[in-house]
């Protein structure tokens, strides 16, 4: 079966700014790109890659961009794996988003977006193309045995149901830390799935 790392980046610039980041495109902390560089030679030692595939946005890039010097394999950058976009939030204080753009009463609608951005509905139909476009390129590559996918929390959320083949509003919550590793296997000859592990942080419990 095929290997498929799914990993969150590090902490970002957003995280301890208490700001929305989504699209907005926020680097690595120092503390996040220690965190990617522990995890890049935690995958090296217990994994052998061949190939990785990241998000385009910054914090992604980085965390992606460490794994692929530890490991010598290159990186193909897919919007696709991009965090959820939330429009005219993007990079604001959360606290002055909460006042200028407050949720509706009973939250916002699964098919409805914030202004300038796109809708939990929306979010899925991405999640479904970058899978679709993954199991296609593994059914057609045999020699691919162990991939890694960089991307974010909200993104990582509907990958997970859309490789469960879950209903894109099922309330079950997977949590995803800081350099957080989802493995999951796939047999492209029979289509069977399966979660092996979810959210493994072993590799930040060093002595700093």
């Amino acid at each position: 079966m095929v290997e498929i790392l799914v990993v969150r980046h590090g902490q970002s610039e957003a995280d301890i700014l208490n700001r929305c980041e989504g699209w907005a495109d926020y680097a690595l902390t120092d503390l996040g790109q220690q965190q990617a560089r522990l995890l890049a030679d935690w995958i090296h030692r217990v994994y052998a890659l061949d190939a990785i595939f990241s998000s385009t946005l910054q914090r992604a890039k980085q965390t992606a961009a460490m794994i692929a010097e530890t490991t010598n394999v290159a990186v193909t950058y897919d919007p696709d794996l991009m965090e959820q976009n939330n429009g005219v939030i993007a990079g604001m204080l959360r606290e002055e988003a909460l006042i200028k753009y407050p949720l509706p009463l009973g939250g916002r609608k699964r098919h409805a977006a914030i202004e300038g951005g796109e809708s939990e509905v929306q979010l899925r139909a991405r999640a479904e193309q970058f899978m679709s476009k993954l199991f296609t390129t593994l059914d057609n590559e045999p020699e691919l045995k162990s991939v890694c996918v960089v991307s974010h929390g909200g993104m990582i959320s509907m990958l997970f149901r859309s490789f469960l083949n879950l209903p894109y509003h099922s309330d079950i919550h997977i949590p995803t830390g800081d350099t957080g590793l989802h493995l999951w296997k796939y047999d492209p000859a029979s289509g069977r799935k399966v979660i092996a592990a979810t959210n493994l942080q072993e590799h930040l419990n060093v002595e700093q």
